[in-house]
């Protein structure tokens, strides 16, 4: 992928405005997290979830002072599987 592409990255409002959100993959690491399309991003987190543009450069230079420079691009989200006491 061109690191210069630009790329649908997931934010939540903070005090200062928009915060790009950090997530875990399943072996627990922090990674960054985009979407090459808008309707990707809403199909794995909802059509309300708020995102803006940026390179995937840009996004690894915001990630790096939150402690990871890892891009996870289109992952696939689950949720947890019911515990096996359920049901």
């Amino acid at each position: 992928m061109d690191a210069n592409a630009a790329l649908y990255v997931p934010v939540r409002s903070g005090p200062a405005g928009l915060v790009v959100r950090l997530w875990r993959t399943p072996v627990g690491t922090k990674t960054a997290v985009a979407f090459t399309t808008d309707q990707r991003l809403r199909a794995a987190l909802g059509p309300c979830h708020g995102w803006i543009r940026l390179s995937e450069s840009a996004l690894r230079r915001l990630a790096e002072p939150l402690g990871t420079t890892a891009v996870t691009v289109d992952p696939l989200l689950f949720s947890r599987p019911a515990s096996r006491g359920q049901g």
